[in-house]
């Protein structure tokens, strides 16, 4: 089969519950979602046979390695559940379609520039050359959030070969014309980005040409562990190249449970702590500064002599 051509003896199924879809050699049956693990599983009639990919990034890990990434991270976590800590995934190989981008870059940039003028800055333009390249991740299923996560993955070093089809293939969502408008913004934002830093440009902008362009299919190599939990799709994907793991996973429902009670008796506790005592009013007349008035002693002189106008002499 010739790299970067269409191949015409794969089959292609997509899972019905999340939407991947994979080519795969007829010899090798699949029986799950690569992705999510769900059966539902259907042909697809390709009326244009998927591309195969020009270059690869070979497996460093094989299934022994990726299964014990998997357990490493998954018990990294006092929160995952008991069962889930001491299961095993089923982890599956698959290679991840991406579009690799190289080209001419011809920007003309405008930005700003520090200046003993009123505002501080002046205005500068330019023009800069060079060539570029950009990774376009073209994958369906795996997320773009979880292949940035996963990176970096290091530069195809070989040619696609025949061989590489015993394991499975991710059919491109994205095709080369998307994968072009994507490269182009990136190319942009990467230079400019290059560029304020060497130049202490700031609020740089600006547009580019792209010149010798020449785009390739390649395909990055993942481990992807699959498993249900409580009736709900769960996955972690690792990179087979340098090992990194990227996942969610299900938390212990007891733990947490235990874990917003004690919580909340915390919070009672400091609460009853801080609570201010009640003030007690001391006695006007204990208090070492008090002096009675004129009026309240002429008073208390009346009541006395009023009290002992009653009492019989002896």
């Amino acid at each position: 089969m010739t790299p970067g051509v269409a191949s015409s003896d794969w089959i292609v199924v997509q899972c019905d519950e999340c939407g991947g879809a994979v080519a795969y050699d007829p010899t090798h049956a699949l029986v799950r979602c690569l992705f999510c693990a769900a059966v539902a599983l259907r042909p697809v009639p390709a009326i244009v046979p998927p591309p195969s990919p020009h270059a690869v990034l070979p497996f460093v890990l094989d299934e022994a390695a990726a299964q014990a990434a998997f357990g490493r991270w998954v018990r990294a976590s006092w929160w995952r559940p008991k069962a889930l800590r001491e299961a095993q995934a089923a982890v599956q190989a698959v290679w991840i379609p991406a579009w690799r981008v190289a080209a001419d870059v011809e920007l003309h940039w405008a930005a700003l520039v520090s200046a003993a003028t009123a505002s501080g800055k002046r205005p500068r333009t330019g023009i800069d050359r060079g060539r570029a390249e950009a990774i376009v991740p073209a994958s369906g299923a795996v997320s773009l959030a979880e292949l940035t996560a996963l990176r970096p993955f290091p530069a195809a070093t070989r040619r696609w070969t025949d061989g590489d089809r015993e394991v499975p293939c991710e059919v491109p969502a994205l095709s080369e014309a998307g994968a072009l408008a994507v490269a182009h913004g990136v190319l942009v934002d990467d230079r400019l980005h290059a560029l304020s830093l060497d130049r202490g440009l700031s609020d740089a902008g600006g547009t580019a040409r792209l010149h010798e362009v020449r785009t390739d299919l390649d395909a990055l190599p993942l481990w992807i562990g699959s498993f249900r939990y409580r009736d709900r799709p769960w996955r972690v994907v690792i990179n087979a190249a340098t090992g990194k793991v990227v996942g969610a996973a299900p938390l212990d429902r007891i733990k947490v449970a235990i874990a917003i009670a004690l919580l909340v008796a915390a919070v009672l506790v400091l609460a009853r702590c801080e609570r201010p005592a009640p003030e007690l009013v001391p006695s006007m007349a204990a208090h070492p500064g008090y002096a009675p008035s004129a009026a309240a002693q002429s008073g208390s002189s009346s009541s006395q002599g009023t009290t002992a106008s009653t009492k019989r002499p002896g």
